[in-house]
């Protein structure tokens, strides 16, 4: 018992140490051991252990000191990767990040076909011309984590239900380490967002809420620097709460959810009723030419979506919703409706407690998020 009690020590101090170096880094080993409370002796052993991993590197600062001149650390940023992935019916996006949470590369590619198998396949595929690219062994590569739509459970990571991709427990987690052998993470694409909106945000910002409107509607909030989860992991699936229990059919079973109301395909088949258009681009181009139909469509989407951000409100008292999805970022004519419309249908009392914000991080959030994930839970899982 003694034994395992010092090995848990000795590894929660070392990711302590690395995590500190993450944070605050440049850091010298009088400062960590400062900062940590242990002996020199102790912050000296950890550090050379960090540097033997190549996970940090000394670098050289232009301080000026009295006495002898003290090295500093901070993470071996060329040298470890983390990559993050964006699955959604649109296809894939795909990030390399260092060590140091910069994107230095990013493409979007099409789904060839939406099957998991498929989908793993073109994962890897993409995965090896990146290694390829940046001419990457397999020891620089530390993990991979995807975020996608629906329903996950992280730890096993499991696709329990994604409306969109139609897939039903699903294995995520497992297949894909079958196929690469690095560490996997799975979980909710706009958690993974609201991790890097939440890099993003001001200075005390401390509770982050992201609404996603695209194909389906969702949120998530981060407290403190922590997801909220909920018991299942589906905390914050506001696409699935019921406005009209008379109302569409959903995929999920229910009748009246409200992302019936908002999402791009219910849309679409609305529209369908009236006019055969294909995309939403499509249908806002139809309001330019006069259209009533299409304004009264886009109209009852956008106070829908006013809606979500009121619930959203009331449910996480947030500092700042953050507003993201395809509808928000790629449709200015629905982004400056709904910040006209949204004002209208807040709770009396919370108007003046929170900020609307656009998304910060763009079509980069989900990828950097995830990527960042990643990263965190290697720290807190994985050195030895």
């Amino acid at each position: 018992m003694e034994v395992k009690n010092h090995n848990f020590l000795k590894h929660e101090n070392v990711r302590l140490v690395l995590k500190l170096i993450s944070d605050h880094g440049p850091i010298s080993r009088a400062e960590i051991s400062k900062y940590m409370k242990m002996s020199a002796t102790s912050a000296s052993r950890i550090v050379a252990l960090l540097s033997e991993k190549h996970l940090i590197e000394e670098v050289a600062l232009d301080r000026q000191q009295v006495g002898r001149k003290a090295n500093y650390f901070t993470l071996n940023k060329n040298g470890i990767y983390f990559i993050g992935v964006e699955l959604d019916v649109f296809g894939l996006r795909i990030g390399l990040m260092n060590f140091d949470e910069e994107m230095i590369f990013k493409k979007t590619v099409a789904l060839k076909e939406p099957l998991p198998e498929l989908v793993i396949q073109q994962i890897k595929e993409e995965i090896m011309m990146i290694k390829k690219q940046f001419q990457l062994a397999d020891n620089h590569i530390l993990g991979l984590c995807v975020g996608l739509p629906g329903i996950i459970e992280p730890e096993e990571g499991i696709v329990e239900f994604s409306v969109q991709l139609q897939w039903k427990n699903y294995p995520l987690k497992e297949k894909i380490q079958e196929q690469l052998g690095i560490p996997v993470q799975v979980d909710n694409e706009l958690k993974m967002k609201a991790i890097s909106e939440y890099k993003l945000a001001d200075d005390g910002v401390e509770h982050l809420a992201v609404i996603g409107f695209g194909s389906g509607v969702g949120s998530a909030l981060i407290s403190h620097n922590e997801i909220n989860r909920g018991k299942s992991n589906f905390a914050g699936e506001i696409g699935h709460t019921i406005v009209d229990p008379n109302g569409t059919y959903c995929p999920c079973g229910n009748f009246g959810c409200l992302q019936t109301y908002i999402a791009e395909p219910f849309l679409l088949n609305e529209a369908a009723k009236v006019k055969n258009v294909a995309t939403i681009t499509e249908l806002i181009n139809e309001i330019e030419k006069g259209e009533v139909w299409a304004k009264n469509l886009v109209d009852k989407a956008i106070k829908y979506a006013a809606i979500a951000i009121n619930n959203t409100v009331c449910s996480y008292n947030p500092d700042v919703v953050i507003l993201s999805g395809s509808l928000i970022e790629n449709h200015p004519y629905i982004q400056k409706e709904l910040l006209k419309e949204y004002p209208s249908t807040i709770w009396n009392l919370a108007h003046g407690t929170f900020d609307v914000q656009i998304t910060n991080s763009k079509d980069e959030g989900i990828i950097l998020g995830a990527a960042i994930h990643m990263k965190n839970y290697f720290i807190d899982h994985i050195i030895l």
